[in-house]
């Protein structure tokens, strides 16, 4: 009986799995050690800087995570002087990156952009054409 290679080539979910999660814990170590932040908090901040203001919610919904996750989140970047929470209704907070929140994002983008350059160039990627791959597959997916 043939033995199945469980990372072959027609197994794209389970690669495509093991690449994001091996770029996550290396971001996760590189971030902590020289930012003392998360990877997942950086994303937060990467979203928030990006999108500009917007509610709890919405920023939960762009990044996949519960309000609740996000609220906890959220109060510790506060604490750190990285985004403002503003109460708007109720327990609906408007959320908006601080001048030092840009200046981490500055710095975690420092950080992590020439480390995923190396990874690509190392394995012969086409960064443009991954790029260009990957946003179609966000796109079909609907969270582009």
């Amino acid at each position: 009986m043939e033995t199945l290679n469980v990372l072959s080539v027609y197994d794209v979910p389970l690669l495509l799995h093991r690449v994001v999660h091996e770029m996550d814990r290396t971001a996760d170590r590189v971030l902590r050690r020289e930012l003392d932040l998360s990877y997942r908090r950086a994303i937060v901040l990467l979203v928030a800087d990006r999108e500009g203001p917007m509610n709890q919610r919405m920023l939960a919904a762009l990044l996949g995570h519960t309000e609740p996750a996000i609220s906890t989140m959220l109060r510790e970047l506060s604490a750190r002087g990285l985004v403002a929470l503003e109460a708007v209704d109720g327990r609906e907070r408007r959320v908006s990156i601080t001048e030092e929140g840009r200046r981490v994002v500055t710095a975690s983008r420092g950080l992590m952009t020439p480390m995923f350059e190396q990874v690509v160039d190392r394995a012969g990627v086409d960064a443009d054409a991954l790029g260009e791959q990957l946003q179609k597959l966000a796109t079909g997916m609907g969270v582009a």
